[in-house]
């Protein structure tokens, strides 16, 4: 059953936000490394199975360095990085009184 809710939620949810916000960017990078593929092969057409493998391992890099690092620190803090105010408010009355 989690993996029917989870392929709904894909459906439903992920699916739709990057048909409408990613695709459209994204089918413009994926056509400019077409161009340049098609650009320096003497070839007519182009096989989209490297395209696609391309594509992939750069999205991969992407979400591994652009977009989970800093959800991981918001959601998942180092105890070091989670302070709480009430941890910091007897720091800032010792720096008040000195």
């Amino acid at each position: 059953m989690a993996d029917d809710l989870a392929f709904r939620i894909q459906l439903g949810l992920v699916m739709p936000k990057l048909k409408q916000h990613i695709a459209p960017e994204l089918s413009k990078i994926v056509e400019e490394l077409v161009k340049n593929a098609r650009d320096g092969s003497a070839d007519e057409g182009v096989d989209m199975a490297p395209v696609k493998e391309l594509i992939m391992k750069d999205l991969d890099i992407f979400l591994d360095n652009e977009i989970l690092p800093p959800l991981e620190q918001k959601y998942n803090p180092k105890p070091d990085e989670a302070e709480t105010p009430e941890e910091e408010a007897p720091a800032e009355e010792a720096a008040a009184e000195s």
